[in-house]
């Protein structure tokens, strides 16, 4: 296995004609013509590339492809046209498109920091002439967006030719015994983006965090509502600018689990501000939850036709017509109450509410915000199961729709108070609850993404009865609402299954021991 490039770090004061001579005082070396490279740095809003090991680059000047760059392999490129994002099914077929789709899924691959960089290539050379190693001296600079520049770490990359792996070495221990350079402590990404003020790492959508046994109530709910907020906010100008789905979901995400914990939580809060803020919240997860849907919807287009012939997925493309339409109008009705003076409102309450202060001790209004969270907590758990275990004992092959979509819901608020706060219970009590959840509620959504899919595309048929070839597609739509209520009933008989698993997890001794005995 050939060894791994590296970056060796070099002397700040030293150009290219100081760093030139003394390598050359220690090494033979071929000098190649020297170069300007003015590329932008691309990941995911969440650092998904750079969690892979992947490095995407776009070069300056017109018609220069799309670089992806990984470690052991050569360099994949694609012609793709210039946008202000990528996703991967928006890039041509090839193995760009075959190594990011795995990995952005539904992300979309965004500019993160433009650098330009001099670049001296060099070769160390044997006594015959033949490049042994490789060698690139760079002096990058950070191109602000306004065109301000900032001088970044000169480095010196080594790169290994394959079969010369002892001159590799030979050059390396030269570079870092005799001249004393030292491995870069960071690549040129991460101290590109940080320079710019951003994450190399991208922005975390989790907020799961280690809280101490004994930890206040109001101070662990203040945690985590910051934690969420920071969450929302981050998320909304990629949701206005409709980068990618998940920046959409993310904020109804964080939405969601901020009312989880005012709806749990009780006795911490001032009781109208509390009651304010969940009115305001629901008003926001409600304007969201249109074009989500839809973006479900489109999500899944290719599942939804995948089974069909080719003439019949050909003829439903007046349909995705229609989808792509409605959430054309849904999403000008989302950016409107995304800039509203409400939703901005909304923000600041839920700010405010995080950054409150402790509550005296005593506060008869607030009896539970000086408890450990272990204990409120604890007790909301045990409540929420027991519900859960009795209302799905209940359900039936007969039973209504509405019914396992209450269940669900009911699902969702005890996993956010696991994973919000199920770091002070013990981990053998938390995790099987959370993987059978995890389980159950895969059918559960199954079941009621199908159930949304059927309804909002019967509403569609008169819009799509108005198209041009609207005749032939609602007769192509016909299987697909079949296959879709088919997908529902198999869902709704893997039920039954995935409860009774989850009850014989809830029903083990470690569980019913750390939430207060919960049975």
């Amino acid at each position: 296995m050939p060894p791994d490039p590296v970056d060796l770090v070099l002397p700040s004061p030293l150009d290219r004609g100081a760093v030139l001579a003394m390598l050359d005082e220690r090494l033979e070396l071929a000098h190649g013509r020297p170069r300007t490279s003015d590329r932008t740095l691309l990941d995911s809003f969440d650092g998904r590339l750079r969690a892979e090991g992947l490095r995407a680059e776009r070069p300056a000047g017109r018609g220069a492809p799309l670089e992806l760059h990984e470690a052991g392999a050569p360099a994949r490129r694609a012609e793709v046209p210039r946008a202000k994002r990528h996703l991967a099914q928006e890039l041509p077929p090839g193995a760009v498109r075959d190594r990011l789709a795995p990995v952005l899924e539904d992300r979309a691959l965004l500019p993160a920091v433009r650098v330009r960089s001099a670049l001296q290539p060099l070769a160390v050379v044997d006594g015959d002439g033949k490049t042994v190693v490789r060698l690139e001296i760079e002096h990058p600079e950070l191109v602000a967006t306004g065109g301000e520049r900032t001088a970044l770490a000169a480095r010196l990359s080594l790169r290994p030719v394959l079969g010369y792996d002892r001159a590799y070495a030979r050059a390396l221990t030269v570079l870092r015994d005799e001249l004393g350079l030292e491995p870069a402590p960071r690549p040129l990404y991460d101290e590109a983006v940080e320079a710019a003020g951003g994450r190399p790492g991208g922005v975390a959508t989790t907020v799961a965090t280690e809280l101490p046994a004994g930890t206040r109530t109001d101070a662990a709910a203040a945690l985590m509502l910051g934690r969420l907020v920071d969450v929302a906010e981050s998320n909304v100008p990629g949701a206005l600018e409709d980068l990618d789905p998940e920046f959409l979901h993310d904020l109804r995400v964080s939405i969601r689990r901020a009312r989880s914990v005012l709806r749990e939580l009780r006795g911490i809060h001032d009781s109208r501000a509390r009651a304010r803020l969940r009115d305001e919240l629901k008003w926001a997860q409600g304007l969201t939850g249109p074009v989500r849907d839809l973006d479900v919807q489109l999500l899944e287009w290719p599942e939804l036709v995948g089974d069909l012939p080719l003439d019949r997925a050909t003829e439903l493309e007046p349909l995705r017509a229609v989808l792509e339409r409605r959430r054309g109008r849904e999403r000008t009705k989302l950016r409107r109450g995304l800039r509203s003076e409400r939703f901005a409102a909304v923000m600041r309450a839920w700010r405010s509410l995080a950054d409150a202060p402790p509550v005296p001790e005593g506060d008869e209004e607030r009896p539970n915000a000086a408890k450990p969270i272990e204990a409120v907590a604890g007790e909301r758990i045990a409540k929420v199961l027991a519900r859960m275990l009795r209302d799905g004992a209940r359900l039936d092959a007969a039973g209504p729709p509405e019914a396992l979509h209450d269940l669900r819901k009911r699902g969702k608020e005890l996993r956010y108070l696991l994973e919000l706060f199920g770091s002070v219970f013990p981990e053998r009590a938390v995790t099987p609850l959370v993987d059978g959840l995890k389980d159950l509620q895969k059918v559960l959504g199954r079941f009621q993404d199908r159930a949304v899919q059927v309804e909002t595309l019967r509403e569609l048929r008169h819009d799509l009865a108005a198209e041009p070839e609207g005749p032939a597609a609602l007769i192509a739509l016909g299987p697909v609402l079949d296959a879709l209520l088919a997908e529902q009933a198999a869902a709704r008989g893997e039920f039954d299954e995935r409860f009774a698993a989850f009850g014989r997890a809830a029903a083990r001794k470690r569980v019913a021991k750390a939430f207060g005995g919960q049975r």
